[in-house]
C-alpha cells in the first residue's frame, strides 16, 4: 500500500526533525581523549609526509627539466 505524501506544517516538520536529531545524537559513541589525540597526531604526520612527498617530487621534476634545458 502506498503512503500518501501529506504536506506538514513547517513548525511540525522542524519539531519532528530536531527530535530525531536529538535521538540520533544520543546514540553517537564519542571517542576518548587518548584516541582523539592519537588519531590527530597520525593525521598530521600523514599530511606532513604527503606534503614533503609532493614538494620533493615537484623539485625533482623541476631539476630534471632545468638540467634538460641546460643540455639542449
Amino acid at each position: 500500500m502506498v503512503k500518501k505524501n501529506k504536506k506538514k506544517n513547517l513548525f511540525i516538520f522542524l519539531s519532528d526533525f530536531f527530535k530525531d536529531v536529538k535521538k540520533e545524537s544520543a546514540k553517537v559513541m564519542w571517542t576518548s581523549k587518548n584516541n582523539l589525540l592519537k588519531y590527530s597526531i597520525a593525521t598530521l604526520a600523514f599530511m606532513i609526509f604527503i606534503c614533503i612527498f609532493f614538494v620533493g617530487t615537484d623539485l625533482i621534476i623541476a631539476l630534471l627539466t632545468y638540467v634538460k634545458e641546460l643540455i639542449s
